[in-house]
């Protein structure tokens, strides 16, 4: 009786705090996403003992529409009246018998009794708390807080509180699987336990060490004592001065997260992006959610911008998941931006390191620390950021680093999370593009934090942030490295055999499965449409008509089941891009017109580029009608099949080259379902009339791949002109030849697009020569043709417009002859 009236007495004196207390769901729509069954009983379930949970749940339900906790002392919970639970109270039941023991066992021997619980965590502040602060631990929520410890952290973190709710349980139908009542209370009292426990790490992470502390122990490891040692032999430095050096070299690395700072990042970023962007599109969170529960995650993001670097810690903090160390390059390390990102997470790697066998051994400390913690970890495989919206190729030093640490340690399984990341409009284009121009990168400073400023005036759309599906890392080796176990769970530092190529196909399935998360924005959409229109202009009514077939396209044939179209409507995807891409209307008596300068365009491939990939295999089988009216399937099949390896290259296609004709039939289907290709009544595929919408829709998806076959062909063509003479070819002078020719192409065809003639891209497609046999390359770097290559050359003009065609033909024919390669290939760098 005295409980009861005390915990009254604590609910009236609770409510003025309970006025001022700011909190956030997972998930956010909670009515929607628990999907509760009014005709059921609801159990709440909390972690520990504590009132001013209650309190804070009860008001939590009262707002979202909830049933509302009660005490229901020994009686069950009604469909009126929801109960709520104490986990420890359930566990006690395991070890004696209490008031509570026999409620659970009757409702549980009782097979008329169903009833929904709900697991609920509530965290009062996000900090995890710091093994060597004092303060810390006591304003740190904690499990083992009592009543006046417990008050003093919610007086603290109340502005601050996160409660995470997972999805009902089926009391009955837990029960029912198990072999008697009181074994099953006793499994779930075991199964909520360890929910609860990844619950907090999935939203607080580890227990914070100082970063002394993290700096004293990376000192000590045998590795970096081994080097420091190293260093002592070899002449150079004394024990003590080598010491000096790797600490120097900690501390240049380490990071230093403060959680009081990433709270206020949190309210400094709200308000910036919102000033910035028109909000911030977050797709696969639940998804992450699953996974962050058991599983140390490793996000490897596409990189677009330096916005990237606090975007994805901005994300996961607002959607109650912790922050990652981030990996960032030490040119950010400047002041005052090199601290704050430090305080946020960020550890800080030089470009390049691999002769600096100290360093290597310091920052391999460093990451073996935070996997063997358990922190969370971010990092760009591309490197660097993207200048023409591409994903660059993977570079997988840093990402064998990771994956060696994460499988050789067994306390956590490790998940590899892709994360997709695009802006309607970043706002580095203008330097993107004068350094594809060949401009030199500007370095950072801290001038820039003061021009920054500008960025507050202007508007830069939307940004879209997609979480892929994972990689599950134990799983992947057990696929791809057979027998790792026994060379990584063994002490000391030998790889096993093949462990290069597993680390570049991991890092290559990251990117597809980037890829495979593209969010199909309507800027980009726009882009898609606008780009492929000739001259850059085209009829409202027309490009209405051709996003809707890109859109129907899309849902038809979906490129994954992580990729997302967020808007639908035509008119719609226009009047959103319209202002962000600088599209104007040109009013005319017959029909608006859209149109976009010459250097709006350019800047417009951006977007495009972050899509290419949706409609690459479309793109091609319309370029396959651009010179012929009717094909047969098998036919159009077998182009497919036969280029698809250099589109899977180039754009990182998440099929493999093995699926490429089934991929391809499919996607005949869905054209033929939009009407943008026929069937004939002899079986064969054909066009649509040249005076329907479906025509103008085809011949623009022709356009959206033009280029990609215009180096293709370009390509294809070269070889086969250098393997009529018989001078010797090397590989550096051929890549150097190919972007000669397109720099002049698209000088001569009027292109004002730098990434047209970028080297990588040709090299991507001598790449794909070398894989399918028609090209190999020897150990001094000299290439041989196949003789298939001639007929190769010949197909791939059939890929090109009568017009680019002629052009391409000419300025073969009229190059400069290369001088011979002299007998001996000199040394040329590598690539």
């Amino acid at each position: 009786m005295f409980t009861v009236a005390f915990y009254w007495i604590a609910w009236w004196l609770f409510q003025p705090l309970n006025r001022l207390i700011r909190y956030r769901t997972t998930p956010a729509d909670l009515t929607t996403q628990l999907a509760l069954d009014p005709a059921k009983p609801v159990v709440y379930v909390l972690p520990t003992r504590s009132w001013g949970d209650v309190f804070l749940l009860e008001r939590i339900c009262r707002d979202k529409g909830l049933p509302r906790p009660s005490r229901t002392g020994t009686g069950l919970p009604t469909v009126d009246q929801a109960g709520v639970l104490y986990l420890p109270a359930l566990l006690e039941t395991r070890v004696k018998d209490t008031e509570l023991s026999q409620v659970v066992q009757s409702a549980a021997a009782d097979p008329n009794f169903d009833c929904q619980v709900v697991p609920v965590s509530a965290f009062w502040g996000r900090d995890p708390g710091q093994e060597t602060s004092l303060w810390k631990l006591i304003f740190a929520d904690s499990v083992q807080a009592g009543m006046l410890r417990k008050l003093i952290i919610m007086l603290v973190n109340g502005r601050n509180v996160y409660a995470s709710f997972g999805l009902p349980l089926s009391f009955r139908e837990f029960v029912s699987k198990e072999k008697a009542p009181d074994y099953a209370v006793r499994k779930l009292g075991r199964l909520f336990h360890i929910y609860f426990l990844h619950a907090r790490t999935a939203a607080l992470g580890p227990t914070l060490q100082s970063r002394e502390v993290v700096i004293h122990q990376l000192l000590n490891t045998p590795r970096v004592r081994s080097e420091i040692l190293a260093e002592t032999r070899r002449g150079k430095l004394t024990e003590e001065q080598a010491t000096a050096k790797a600490r120097r070299h900690a501390e240049e690395i380490a990071a230093n997260y403060s959680s009081t700072l990433v709270r206020f990042l949190e309210i400094l970023m709200s308000w910036i992006w919102n000033r910035i962007f028109r909000g911030v599109q977050v797709f696969g969170l639940e998804r992450l959610r699953q996974w962050a529960q058991g599983h140390e995650i490793i996000y490897l993001p596409s990189h677009r911008s330096h916005a990237d670097y606090l975007l994805l810690s901005y994300v996961l903090y607002q959607a109650g998941l912790v922050p990652p160390h981030i990996a960032a390059g030490v040119n950010l390390n400047f002041w005052p931006a090199g601290p704050i990102l430090r305080r946020g997470g960020a550890f800080y790697m030089r470009r390049s390191f691999g002769w600096d066998r100290l360093y290597t051994a310091v920052f391999r400390g460093y990451v073996d620390a935070l996997i063997s913690r358990g922190y969370s970890m971010s990092f760009y495989p591309e490197g660097g950021r993207s200048r023409t919206g591409r994903l660059l190729s993977p570079k997988a030093g840093l990402l064998g680093m990771v994956v060696e640490s994460a499988l050789r340690q067994t306390s956590r399984k490790v998940a590899v999370v892709p994360v997709y990341v695009g802006y309607d409009k970043v706002w580095e284009l203008n330097s993107y593009f004068k350094e594809l121009r060949g401009a030199q990168k500007h370095k950072e400073s801290a001038g820039d934090l003061v021009k920054g400023a500008k960025l507050l005036t202007k508007s830069y759309g939307r940004v879209h942030l997609n979480f892929g599906e994972p990689i599950l890392l134990a799983e992947y080796a057990d696929k791809h490295l057979p027998h790792w176990r026994e060379t990584l769970r063994v002490p000391g530092e030998e790889l096993p055999e093949g462990w290069r190529e597993f680390v570049a196909r991991l890092a290559l399935a990251n990117h597809r499965r980037i890829n495979a998360a593209a969010i199909a924005s309507p800027v980009s959409l726009a882009a898609v449409t606008m780009l492929a229109s000739p001259q850059g202009a085209v009829s409202r009514a027309e490009m209405r008509s051709q996003l809707e077939h890109l859109v129907k396209l899309l849902e038809s044939r979906p490129y994954s089941a992580s990729f997302v179209v967020p808007e639908r409507s035509p008119d719609a995807i226009i009047d959103w891009a319209a202002p962000i891409a600088r599209i104007a209307t040109v009013e005319h008596p017959w029909g608006d017109l859209l149109d976009v300068a010459e250097r709006d365009a350019v800047l417009l491939t951006y977007a495009r580029n972050n899509i290419q990939h949706l409609f690459a295999l479309p793109s091609l089988i319309a370029n396959l009608f651009r010179t012929r009216g009717v094909l047969s399937e098998d036919a159009v099949v077998t182009g497919s099949r036969a280029l698809y390896p250099f589109l899977r290259t180039e754009f990182y296609l998440r099929w493999e080259p093995a699926e490429a004709e089934q991929v391809a039939r499919d996607c005949i289907e869905a054209m033929l379902s939009q009407g943008l290709l026929l069937r004939n009544e002899d079986g064969r595929l054909a066009r649509p009339d040249v005076t329907t919408s479906a025509f103008s829709t085809l011949s623009m998806l022709g356009r959206v791949m033009g280029e990609t076959l215009e180096r293709y062909c370009m390509t294809t063509l070269l070889l086969a002109d250098e393997s009529k003479s018989r001078q010797p070819l090397l590989r550096e002078r051929f890549e150097e030849d190919c972007r000669r020719l397109a720099e002049r192409m698209a000088v001569l065809t009027g292109r004002d697009s730098p990434e047209f003639f970028d080297k990588t891209l040709f090299r991507g497609y001598l790449d794909t020569l070398i894989d399918v046999g028609i090209v190999s390359e020897t150990g001094d770097r000299r290439l041989a043709v196949d003789v298939r290559i001639d007929k190769i050359a010949e197909r791939s003009l059939e890929l090109l417009s009568d017009e680019t065609r002629q052009t391409l033909l000419q300025l073969l024919s009229g190059r400069p002859q290369t001088a011979p390669a002299p007998a001996v290939a000199a040394e040329t760098p590598s690539v």
